[in-house]
């Protein structure tokens, strides 16, 4: 996620935050899951993590580990329980709009985009988005394209911070869409993607990114007839959620 304009920067002091409790909605949104991107950062405050790819065969099956491990960067404040497909314990401190913390919990992808089209990026099954210089990833809550990206061309603009889509750092050359707040909840976080980091050892404003090839990968990897999820927690609370949400803990 790149640098938001116009807005104010609200703390990012990372408090460590309790587990969500164990019945939930995460069940409904794993029972269909086939494919899995699992991400795990060594702490809340951690600005790194590992990504793993993982597949099943049916609901019920076992998970196997696709390839190799993608090292990635998280927010420049870490980890904060994001909004997704998973609950939410009473006064867990959750992610908001400018808090440089990347979302964890269970979140759905969205479409994939980058400013070429989609074979031209290799991508084959995924839903695709071809960004141009009128698109935009608004992060104005007061928008009602809040956390969507958008064509300007094709709307009227109503918003007064939003992303460049195709910046000159080329972080968005392929990434794809984290279905984080997807029902726009004012200040609850926007524009979270998958997506190029800008380099070794950077963090990001609250994504998850990657070197390109690895990036590519990712997006040449994702099948939506099985419906994959994006899972981002900390190592201690994989240990203690992941069994019982069926998830790989290792």
């Amino acid at each position: 996620m790149q640098r938001r304009t116009a807005l104010g920067l609200l703390s990012s002091a990372v408090i460590s935050p309790a587990a969500p409790a164990r019945r939930d909605p995460a069940a409904g949104a794993l029972a269909g899951c086939l494919q899995l991107l699992r991400v795990e950062s060594p702490a809340w405050s951690s600005t790194t993590g590992v990504l793993t790819l993982w597949l099943r065969d049916r609901p019920d099956g076992s998970w196997r580990r696709d390839g190799r491990a993608i090292p990635v960067m998280l927010g420049r404040s870490g980890l904060r329980w994001g909004l997704g497909h998973h609950g939410l314990p009473a006064g867990a401190p959750v992610k908001r709009e400018g808090d440089g913390c990347s979302p964890a919990g269970i979140f759905s992808l969205d479409h994939g985009f980058g400013p070429v089209d989609a074979p031209a990026a290799g991508v084959t099954h995924w839903p695709w988005v071809q960004m141009t210089a009128s698109h935009a990833g608004v992060d104005d809550a007061k928008s009602r394209y809040y956390n969507r990206i958008v064509d300007g061309t094709r709307v009227r603009p109503d918003w007064s911070s939003a992303e460049n889509m195709v910046p000159a750092s080329g972080v968005y050359r392929l990434g794809a869409v984290v279905r984080h707040n997807w029902n726009q909840k004012p200040q609850g976080g926007s524009c979270i993607f998958l997506h190029i980091r800008q380099g070794a050892g950077v963090p990001t404003s609250g994504c998850t990114a990657m070197t390109e090839t690895a990036m590519q990968r990712v997006l040449q990897w994702l099948d939506p007839v099985r419906r994959p999820l994006l899972v981002q927690l900390p190592a201690a609370e994989w240990r203690i959620l992941g069994p019982g949400w069926g998830l790989p803990v290792s």
